[in-house]
């Protein structure tokens, strides 16, 4: 299934000290020749391979023509054009003619293999490159002066009408002689193999932006041609054994306007030089990065800052002190020239020391560019084990420099909380730190707390009632907006604590018909008059009607309350006699629980989850079943209670004779890893189930075909339905994601012959649609048709960022 990936495999893995090949390996996947059309792709495969062995990379060349509906410009796709062209791992032609090079592949040969006039004499028939070909080189600069790596530059011979023609098109990528991975202070200057980065490409700074379409064919019949030079972005996806240039990890995008050039009237022998410095291009809108490992810069208070790494080898260098027993996020996002976030920029990698390591030790915790889920993102979380001061680097991951790669940064740390107790009921806190944001939340032991005010060093939050059983130090932390992965947490930051009280508040209790024989908790919580807990009062149950019994074997039970001011004994029902329970402070203070034994019915959640799309809003119809000793019983009330994010027109719901009660209920919209939950009780007891909602990140969801994707009718039939499901990134069914159906309806040809050319088709029409997905996660479309005309459907579903089905339907004649 991964023979356009694998089929051939090559490893140049021993080159002389005259750049000579000393042994190269080239292994052919023998599973990959079991059809025609998988040993037509490993000819081409093998070809690529030669051309890998030979020293040459992939090139650019209007790499969506077939996406972009111009097959047509396919014509033009080198040998090496990256990710095999357009194959699969069912095989086929990859590309136009692919036995016969393109002028692209003949001026990448001609550049490493040369025929000079020092070698002529060995190569009988040939002649001199330089004097046959045509050559246009030169440099893109930013204004600042700078060469400007990455860019693809396609030179086009124009035609008697002014027209550019593909089919002789040559590329190469600015700076290609330069290094493209120089290593860098965070993640260290060495391969795996203990190999320096820097050994690979020039580190001479002329060649950063230099580009070199030298020895180019002119066309067919051409005595003399000119060109149009072209500037475009490397695609994204074109990344390590696809590498298009000299970042193997993803070139970034051009900086400024970069329009085209006409270089007039050049002949065989010809060769031009063409300079281009981008006047729009990055200029010194950030504060570049001064400091070095030795003398870091002191952190800004308010711990939020932006900069750049402007120079090859540059690093961003900060001191900051912490407190221990801390955990702190180093946040980057890189920005592009408008200062919006961008993932085609630097590539900030962050890095921390002890601030009194020597200096060049290894970091103590790295994070790798872009590691974050937001865009241009990357962060790194810290434990910090005792107080000291540390030491924050920042670099490009390539150990790149150029001016436009800017950042914004910010430190989330927490360091302080007062005050450092509080009662049981909660109260207002402050914490002190840096890197605070105006949409950070405060969590006490894991419970949210109502935010009242944010700067950039202080947080006023009201901390929320202490949960049954927490007594002691509990953690505080701050959590940027959660698309960052960024917390600041305090362990032990505050204690809930307690005082006297004189009075109950009723925690849990059985109450209606419980079950015989079996201990049901009775729990209250002793509170002063202040309502802090009344730590250290005495508690009495007592049975004061019915045949009930208390778990210390008698009919009256005392206990003392801790500091959280919780009380509990466990209380039976012997048999369906009501009884009534009390708990009572000496001062009079009670409360009573009334109950009785009995085989209650029992109520059970049918559908109890639902994960849906964050932002979309969705009827979902939720059933609880109602049995009794294994019956279902008809004519019992069932109420629904609903909170945030899900709601239901009227409460109650009366079960039918299977036993259902049936509720629809609104849910939605919800933010991501939100849950809105409804609870279903039965008869006013507490027997209850939960019905929970969650907001799914739609971005990360992925599709799956359901049926239709692959059809195969007869002209007289008609193709079934295109149905699709979207699974959340859990693998849960997810309702109300968007799902985009692009469909490219063709003439229909038969299969490929087994040698020759393929029939080329005819685009008849296109079509575009979307669709939101149901409760169970599908969604159905309707295949493309022309009446009476056999087709063949070529099609992409798509969700979220990067989750895409192909689908194929064929109407034969």
């Amino acid at each position: 299934t991964n023979c356009e990936t694998y089929g051939v495999v090559v490893a140049l893995d021993n080159i002389n000290p005259d750049a000579t090949i000393s042994h190269a390996l080239m292994i052919l996947n023998g599973r990959c020749t079991d059809t025609d059309r998988r040993m037509q792709m490993m000819n081409f495969l093998l070809e690529r391979g030669f051309g890998l062995l030979l020293g040459l990379g992939p090139a650019q060349f209007n790499p969506h023509a077939l996406r972009n509906g111009n097959p047509q410009a396919a014509y033009g796709w080198p040998v090496m054009q990256p990710m095999s062209g357009a194959c699969g791992y069912t095989g086929g032609i990859c590309i136009p003619n692919p036995g016969t090079l393109r002028y692209d592949d003949i001026a990448a040969l001609n550049r490493v293999y040369p025929i000079t006039s020092a070698n002529l004499a060995s190569f009988p028939g040939k002649v001199l490159t330089s004097a046959n070909t045509v050559s246009i080189s030169g440099t893109i600069s930013f204004r600042a002066g700078s060469g400007m790596q990455g860019v693809n530059v396609v030179a086009r011979p124009i035609d008697q009408y002014g027209n550019p023609i593909d089919d002789y098109a040559v590329t190469f990528v600015s700076g290609a002689y330069f290094s493209g991975d120089h290593g860098n202070a965070v993640t260290g200057w060495n391969d795996s193999a203990g190999v320096p980065l820097t050994q690979w490409g020039s580190s001479d700074p002329l060649l950063q932006g230099f580009f070199d379409l030298s020895f180019m064919p002119l066309p067919p019949g051409a005595a003399s041609t000119t060109y149009e030079l072209t500037f475009e972005t490397i695609d994204p996806l074109y990344v390590y054994q696809d590498v298009v240039g000299p970042y193997i990890q993803g070139s970034p995008n051009p900086s400024g306007t970069l329009s085209a050039i006409t270089v007039a009237d050049l002949s065989a022998g010809g060769t031009r030089t063409v300079n281009v410095n981008v006047a729009d291009s990055a200029v010194a809108n950030y504060e570049n990065a001064i400091a070095t490992e030795a003398e870091p810069r002191v952190l800004p208070p308010s711990g939020m800052w932006c900069g750049r790494i402007s120079q090859v080898g540059q690093t961003d260098w900060f001191n900051f002190p912490v407190r221990g027993n801390r955990m702190f996020t180093v946040v980057t996002q890189a920005l592009d020239e408008r200062g919006q976030p961008t993932g085609t920029k630097a590539m900030p990698a962050i890095g921390i020391w002890d601030a009194f390591a020597p200096v060049g030790t290894a970091s103590e915790g790295t994070a790798p560019g872009l590691n974050g889920y937001g865009i241009g993102e990357t962060w790194l979380r810290v434990a910090t084990a005792g107080d000291d001061v540390v030491r924050l680097g920042i670099a490009d991951m390539r150990g790149d420099g150029r001016p436009d790669y800017a950042y914004c940064a910010w430190v989330l740390y927490a360091d302080t909380v007062t005050p450092q107790r509080l009662p049981l009921a909660g109260g207002p806190i402050v914490i002190r730190g840096m890197g605070f944001h105006s949409a950070d939340t405060v969590l006490v032991n894991g419970v949210r707390a109502q935010v009242t005010s944010v700067s950039p060093n202080e947080i006023t939050a009201i901390a929320p009632h202490a949960a049954a059983g927490v007594t002691g130090s509990v953690d505080v932390e701050v959590d940027d907006l959660p698309i960052y992965y960024a917390a600041a947490v305090i362990s032990g930051a505050l204690s809930y604590d307690a005082g006297s009280g004189d009075s109950l508040t009723l925690v849990t209790a059985p109450a209606g018909t419980v079950p015989t024989l079996v201990p049901i908790p009775f729990t209250v919580t002793a509170l002063g008059a202040n309502l802090v807990p009344a730590g250290a009062t005495t508690v009495t149950f007592n049975v004061m009607n019915g045949t009930a019994t208390l778990e210390c074997g008698r009919s009256s039970c005392s206990v003392t309350v801790a500091g959280d001011g919780m009380a509990t004994v466990n209380v039976i029902a012997i048999d369906a006699t009501a009884s009534v329970v009390t708990a009572s402070l000496t001062n009079g203070a009670s409360l009573q629980a009334h109950f009785a034994g009995g085989t209650p019915p029992a109520i059970t959640a049918l559908n109890s989850t639902l994960s849906i799309a964050a932002g979309a809003s969705v009827n979902w119809t939720v059933q609880a079943l109602v049995l009794s000793n294994g019956s279902p019983l008809a004519g019992q009330t069932v109420a629904w209670q609903t909170g945030m994010g899900i709601h239901a027109a009227v409460s109650g719901a009366v079960t039918s004779a299977s036993g259902v009660a049936a509720k629809a209920l609104q849910v939605g919209p919800l933010s991501p890893a939100q849950q809105a939950t409804a609870s279903a009780c039965l008869n006013g007891t507490n027997q209850c189930v939960s019905f929970t909602a969650t907001g799914a990140r739609p971005e990360y969801g992925y599709i799956e075909g359901v049926a239709g994707t692959a059809q195969s009718v007869a002209l007289a039939g008609t193709p079934g339905q295109i149905i699709f499901r979207v699974r959340d990134m859990n693998g849960n069914p997810m309702a109300g994601a968007t799902v985009t159906l692009s469909q490219a309806v063709y003439a229909w040809a038969p299969p490929c012959p087994t040698h020759g050319r393929c029939a080329q088709s005819q685009l008849l029409s296109k079509q575009t649609s979307a669709a939101l997905t149901g409760l169970d996660g599908t969604v159905k479309f309707i295949p493309a048709t022309v009446s009476g005309v056999a087709t063949n459907v070529i099609g992409i579903a798509a969700t979220g960022d990067t989750s895409t089905l192909k689908i194929s339907v064929e109407q034969r004649p």
